[in-house]
């Protein structure tokens, strides 16, 4: 492999952070000492579920809004039946909303809601998760390219909020790609506040890890991520069946749902068509723990992930903290999320794949210039994700709202 594949620059991402400031390596400048006590803020997302990037983020903004001593109300259209005696039910919770409450709104899908929120006269945050675009669903799953097409269209709202924050400076870059140039021009892009989609990055050390769930020993190459198109699964598996096939101790484990769309049944006829030597040493996941999912964690000996669309990259984060060497696909989001602590492979060949694999596995040296650069990385992270962010774009929303 070139030495370009197994350890490239990600230029761009430095020209964009130029252009929005320094992301996630700056706080705001302003303090959350304009916030009266006992302040309400509403967090609102059209999906609140456990085990989801959004929800997670919306549960945990909210526990950091309670320990600050603010009032913090979670609202959501959806979410798991459990949880609803502490979520508000919406559209129902906007006749809730005081006027002098702050809206913090999760922008990640189409949102039937959403041009009632922005509405709203309160001081108002949008953040901006991003949105997979359609081309890689139209095909496969009409309707959910129906729903993407929806969202994307849905991004003018954003003009109506007094900060607007996004979840890395790719996202922030892709809010205005392709829209009208009157919808583009009315979104200051250059005060588009970067922020982390989590709070704290030791999340799990209060997890307890879960029973082994393969006895298999052989070194394992781990990938946590959705079952969508655009994850690249494929690519993974055609790249690892390389490898393992003259590498008896490599195994496999792909991590996510849903267990049995199209997609997920198309890959396990994949997998199955392999050759039994390699097919044996790939199994397929679904609906594990957190705790069960900490497990595989401490058994992987690298993470990989080819997707062609992400907004940040949560599994990316998770694999630092576990200190996990990691292989990617050039691209933008996982790019910024991992920078120098990835293996970034520019096309995604199985040769390429299975080579960089190799590398994380096996070379010494390559192990060693991913973990000073992971251990830069997480710190990075835990002092950009301490909810400083979040707590300054509240206060900031309050002063705007009063300029009006």
């Amino acid at each position: 492999m070139p030495q370009t594949e197994r350890w490239r620059s990600i230029d761009r991402i430095a020209i964009q952070a130029r252009r929005y400031g320094n992301g996630y390596d700056l706080h705001m400048t302003e303090n959350a000492s304009g916030l009266p006590k006992k302040q309400t803020v509403y967090v609102i997302a059209r999906d609140i579920q456990r085990h989801d990037a959004v929800g997670n983020f919306c549960m945990q903004i909210g526990k950091l809004l309670d320990d600050a001593g603010f009032d913090a109300r979670l609202a959501a259209e959806n979410c798991h039946p459990d949880d609803r005696a502490h979520i508000l039910k919406m559209p129902e919770a906007l006749t809730t909303i005081t006027p002098d409450a702050i809206v913090l709104f999760q922008f990640s899908t189409y949102d039937p809601a959403f041009p009632a929120v922005a509405a709203l006269p309160n001081p108002k945050i949008v953040f901006f998760q991003n949105i997979t675009p359609e081309r890689f669903f139209r095909g496969h799953d009409d309707h959910t390219a129906d729903l993407v097409r929806q969202g994307l269209d849905q991004r003018p709202l954003c003009a109506q909020f007094d900060v607007i924050m996004a979840n890395s400076i790719a996202t922030a870059a892709a809010l205005c790609e392709g829209l009208p140039a009157e919808s583009a021009a009315a979104i200051d892009q250059t005060r588009i506040v970067a922020c982390p989609p989590v709070i704290g990055t030791d999340r799990w050390d209060d997890i307890v890890p879960g029973e082994t769930l393969d006895s298999d020993k052989r070194r394992l190459i781990l990938f946590v991520g959705r079952l969508v198109p655009h994850k690249g699964v494929d690519d993974l598996i055609d790249g690892f069946a390389l490898l393992a096939n003259d590498n008896l101790d490599v195994r496999l484990a792909i991590v996510g749902g849903p267990a049995n769309s199209p997609l997920a049944l198309a890959l396990k006829q994949r997998v199955a068509a392999l050759d039994t030597r390699i097919a044996s040493r790939i199994a397929f996941h679904h609906d594990i723990s957190e705790a069960e999912l900490k497990a595989l964690y401490h058994e992987a000996h690298v993470c990989a992930s080819m997707s062609q669309h992400e907004g940040f990259g949560v599994p990316l984060l998770d694999a630092m903290f576990f200190d996990k060497p990691l292989v990617i696909r050039s691209e933008p989001g996982m790019e910024e999320t991992a920078g120098d602590a990835a293996l970034v492979i520019g096309t995604p060949e199985a040769a390429n794949i299975a080579g960089a694999l190799a590398f994380a596995l096996n070379d010494a040296g390559v192990q060693a210039r991913l973990a000073q650069a992971r251990a830069i990385r997480l710190d990075r992270f835990r002092r950009s994700a301490d909810g400083t962010i979040i707590i300054n774009a509240l206060a900031k929303a309050l002063r705007q709202a009063k300029m009006r």
